[in-house]
């Protein structure tokens, strides 16, 4: 711990005070007060030397190597960094081998999903071979990006000026033998004949103060347009703090050179991690448009590979916040980014002053905030390097899991009756057909409500700016906004760039108080939604159809191949987001309206009058150019095509999403096609090729995850992230797990203690045949997000041979509940409905009691069947009670999704639904729970536990005596009132389809506790 020290008004407690010391005559203060000696002191640096050099002597050094810290934890990083990627090319080698392996129709479906597969299996392990992991710097104008470079360079390699800053991309690579060198790369240039050319590449020292300047004038070099000569510049310098193989990419200001995103998103393709540079006296540091749609750009462009983890933002010019208004600062900084970078956590983000921690380098120390980022930075790098990892992962695992879809597909079908496949084939086929044709009218019919709302729009915009309250906005200038130069070209253009602004800024601050944008916005989102979420429903019941049900891999297909199932993901995204997200004053509709407005010299005669007149007032003459902008706004044709432009970007994705679905289709029928022309093969195939290459593909896909899981994935928390004690004895158990009391030390509840979780901890280690079940339980555990829905935390792990740290045993970190559904309704102590005298004043309480709970349960079963899937477990001893008696369904984690449950038994016999304990439903759907909250609903009223009344009535077995119409009886001492008996008894019909949904049991008990 620093010593705090006060000496005089100026206090003393850590190296960042010394260097915030601001004159000469206070660092003497300082000095008298510490019995420093200051004789032979010339200047205020000097002067904060010794006083640090003072104070370390007394609270211990922090003294540092020039040009950063090793980090010996990154270098051990790299080094398995390089044995993992030699692993995944033995991966990518294994796969291949199996793709060759595989019947030629295999072969072409894969090559429909995945285009150019063979070339892919070539071009992909090369990647791996190249040793370069690349980190992007991006931030505004101004914000510091080349200072934070020079910080960790240790030299001042970049230019800093605010009036020359960076321009082109610049690219800095580690030399351990010392070498300093620059290569500049020319862009091509239109020559004569209209060929394009390139100036050669240049390369030059940077040995010497002539090259590193020679550096600078290249990197801050424009042209008319704005646009620099050079593509980029690779740099290699001596860089302690960073490995060989990782490059640090110094890139434009956004907001700076013109076609900047151009540029930036090229790299962003082979960028695996990022530090973005964020000015904190920039209007609140995160503005809208810029940076917030760079963000936005990232997040997107990375879909289903996005990690939140692998970036770091550095919130530069911190010393100029005042004190006192830093912790509101920082909570709008967090809220900002967390709504534009999901999953961001606080100690990615680093407060700091670049300039305060460059003198600190310069006096041989550090402050305390350049340590942070150091350690910020030790961490983002080999996150970096598990990026890159896992987006070859994901790429393999994704041809496997097609595969293993394929190759099951083609075995359910072989197994049938030839004629019978034939007719399945032509159904689907058609189905595929109307699915396909469904998403071009819903397209076409959204595009022509797009237009109708651009002339409405037009038309809105022509009255506001005519409406008073807009007109005072708009020409009320002050004298010295208006431009006053004489040159008639230049006052003409000036004048209409500050007509733009103010219309622009005007327009759009009307739009939002309006929401004019947000309405549309969420009206296209709306239809798009009710017309696509049916479509993907349906292409995956058209998928199931071609398994009979049984298909444990669909889900899985569509969770690894990104351009899948994207339609749900992207409304989850568009809902976190506002109509005003990135209209700015020079974005937005104005902008769009804008651009159809001109003050143009050369056609209109009363534009060229109005600036060669002189005797007016410059706030006068802006005023009538600002009548005259106003109406070429209108009279131009153009309008309504720019106005449709602008909101063509909401359409986008949409456009792409119904241009994927006959994409998404076409491998399907593909494979139909192939698989109907050889059909004579089937019976060879089954005795052949299934046992062999099913069996294959999983093993593959199984150690894939093992691999993935011990050496790629970032688990959510590390063991000494907990508190528990793992000798004592588990507080329940399972057949596959053990729950233990637990704690995560860094949670904290509203009482400030740690945070009570429930550890489910799978007793045998994750092995090839269980893991990849393992991983879509996590995935699916991460989904699901609603108040009745037991909480998933993350996943952590232990070895299970902790001093040979070998068998990794997964452990799941769950919402701690104190009780069970259970333990509060069955019991001789308990006062259930059924126990209470018909009518009675207790009876009415008790059954209120039941029905809040009921209601619970079924709005968690809604939020789960809403989001296709089936619980399969239904029972009180998987509904759990929290705090203020909230339901919590446990056990979802073995939820599958409605097409992915044939023949799978899981769950108690005495409440699992006919069509599953007696299989005779190949594919059973979201009604199998409904029986199960019957029996579920009879426990609750008579406090009886349904296995053993059943049990006291079988005379056969259950599965005969269910057959036969036996439930649990009706006829007890105290019946439900007949609409609760009549909803329990329609809830566990035999036959499904007679069964009510789930709504109607929300409805029911919410209709009795409303009027009760």
């Amino acid at each position: 711990m620093e010593k705090q020290e006060r000496r005089g008004s100026i206090v003393i407690s850590n190296v960042d005070d010394i260097i915030k010391i601001p004159d000469l005559r206070s660092a003497f203060t300082v000095m008298k007060e510490m019995r420093i000696p200051t004789t032979n002191l010339s200047s205020l640096d000097e002067a904060k030397k010794r006083i640090i050099d003072h104070f370390e002597k007394t609270n211990g050094p922090i003294r540092i190597a020039p040009g950063g810290e090793k980090h010996e934890g990154l270098k051990k990083a790299v080094e398995e960094d390089k044995e993992n990627r030699m692993t995944l090319k033995q991966k990518y080698s294994q796969s291949y081998e199996f793709f060759k392996k595989l019947p030629k129709q295999f072969q072409m479906d894969l090559n429909q999903v995945f285009m150019d597969i063979d070339k892919q299996f070539q071009d992909r392990p090369e990647e791996l071979s190249k040793n370069e992991c690349t980190i992007l710097i991006a931030g505004e104008t101004t914000a510091g990006k080349s200072s934070l470079i020079n910080l960790l360079l240790g030299f001042d390699l970049l230019p800093t000026s605010q009036l020359s800053c960076t321009a082109t991309m610049c690219e800095i690579r580690s030399d351990k033998s010392g070498i300093k060198e620059a290569t500049a790369f020319y862009r091509s240039l239109q020559q004569e004949g209209g060929r394009k050319g390139r100036k050669a590449p240049e390369r030059f020292s940077l040995s010497d103060s002539k090259g590193q300047e020679q550096l600078r004038q290249y990197l801050t070099q424009v042209d008319e347009y704005g646009e620099s000569p050079i593509e980029r510049i690779e740099v290699v310098w001596p860089f302690p703090m960073l490995e060989d193989g990782i490059v640090i990419v110094d890139t434009p200001g956004i907001g700076g050179a013109g076609k900047m995103m151009k540029y930036i998103s090229k790299y962003l393709e082979k960028s695996f991690g990022s530090i973005y540079v964020i000015n904190s006296t920039n209007a609140g540091g995160v503005q809208k448009g810029r940076l917030q749609d760079f963000l936005r750009t990232v997040v997107t462009s990375a879909g289903e590979d996005f990690n939140p983890d692998a970036a770091l933002f550095v919130v530069n010019k911190w010393d100029q916040i005042p004190e006192q208004d830093r912790s509101t600062l920082q909570e709008d900084i967090w809220k900002k980014l967390s709504k534009l970078y999901p999953g961001l956590k606080e100690d990615q983000l680093c407060y700091m002053s670049l300039k305060d921690a460059a003198q600190a380098i310069q006096y041989g120390t550090q402050t305390a905030e350049h340590r942070q980022l150091s350690l910020g930075i030790s961490t983002l790098l080999p996150d970096s390097l598990r990026n890159r990892l896992y987006s070859h992962y994901r790429w393999i695992s994704s041809v496997l899991k097609r595969s293993a879809y394929s190759l099951k597909v083609s075995r359910v079908m072989a197994s049938k009756n030839k004629d019978k496949v034939q007719e399945k084939f032509e159904t689907i086929q058609k189905q595929m057909n109307l699915i396909e044709r469904n998403a071009g009218e819903s397209l076409a019919s959204l595009k022509r409500s797009m237009d109708v709302e651009v002339d409405l729009i037009c038309k809105k915009v022509e009255d506001a700016l005519k409406s008073p309250e807009l007109q005072k906005k708009l020409f009320e200038w002050n004298p010295k906004e208006c431009p006053s130069t004489k040159d008639v070209k230049k006052l003409s253009k000036q004048l209409e760039e500050k007509l733009a602004e103010r219309v622009a800024t005007v327009l759009n601050s009307w739009e939002r108080s309006n929401n004019i944008v947000a309405d549309i916005k969420n009206k296209i989102i709306r239809v798009f939604k009710r017309d696509f979420e049916l479509m993907e429903d349906q292409i995956t019941k058209c998928e199931g159809a071609l398994l009979d049900g049984d298909n444990r891999v669909i889900t899985d297909l569509h969770k690894s191949i990104k351009k899948q199932a994207p339609v749900k993901q992207l409304f989850k995204k568009a809902k976190t987001t506002t109509g005003d997200e990135d209209l700015s004053s020079v974005k937005g509709l104005g902008a769009a309206v804008c651009s159809a407005g001109r003050l143009d010299l050369s056609k209109n005669k009363e534009v060229k009058s109005l600036m060669k007149v002189s005797r007016i007032s410059p706030e006068d003459r802006v005023c009538e150019a600002m009548t005259l902008y106003i109406a070429s706004i209108f009279q131009n044709k153009e309008l309504k095509l720019k106005v449709h432009r602008y909101f063509s970007k909401f359409m986008k994705g949409i456009d792409s999403i119904t241009k994927m679905i006959p994409d998404f289709l076409k491998a399907d029928r593909q494979m139909i096609k192939t698989l109907s022309q050889e059909m004579q093969e089937y019976d060879q195939n089954l005795k052949d090729v299934f046992p062999t290459l099913i069996p294959q593909c999983y093993s593959l896909q199984g150690q894939l995850d093992v691999f993935f899981v011990n050496h790629i994935m970032k688990f959510d928390y590390k063991l000494e992230d907990l508190s528990w004690d793992m000798h004592e004895a588990p507080i329940g158990s399972g057949s596959f797990a053990d729950v233990y009391l637990a704690a995560i030390k860094g949670g904290k509840r509203s009482d400030g203690r740690a945070l009570p979780v429930a550890l489910k901890v799978c007793r045998d280690p994750i092995k090839e045949n269980t893991v990849t079940d393992i991983l879509l339980e996590d995935r699916t555990l991460r989904d699901l997000d609603h108040e009745n829905i037991v909480r998933y935390y993350g996943a952590t792990f232990k070895f299970k041979n902790m001093n040979q740290k070998r068998d990794v045993q997964w452990i799941m970190i769950l919402e701690m509940c104190k009780d069970t559904l259970k333990n509060v309704f069955i019991g001789p102590e308990v006062e259930n409905p059924g126990k209470m005298s018909s009518g009675s004043r207790h009876q009415l309480r008790a059954m209120k009691e039941m029905a809040s709970y009921v209601l619970q349960i079924c709005n968690g079963l809604k939020y789960l069947h809403d989001k296709g899937f089936v619980h399969r477990d239904i029972k009180l001893e998987n509904i759990l009670v929290g705090e203020n008696k909230v339901v919590k369904l446990t056990d979802v984690g073995l939820a599958k999704p409605m097409v992915d449950i044939a023949h799978s038994i899981v769950g108690s016999p005495v409440y699992m639904a006919p069509e599953v304990l007696l299989q005779f439903e190949r594919n059973y759907d979201s009604k199998a729970d409904i029986y199960s909250l019957a029996i579920v609903l009879w426990e609750m009223w008579y406090g009886m536990d349904a296995a053993d009344h059943i049990q006291q009535q079988l005379f056969r077995s259950l599965e005969e005596s269910i057959k036969s119409g036996l439930r649990p009886s009706m006829s007890q001492s105290v019946k439900p009132p007949d609409n609760w008996a009549a909803l329990i008894k329609a809830s566990w019909e035999y036959e499904a389809y007679k069964r009510p949904e789930i709504t109607e049991h929300i409805r029911f008990f919410d209709d009795f506790l409303r009027n009760n």
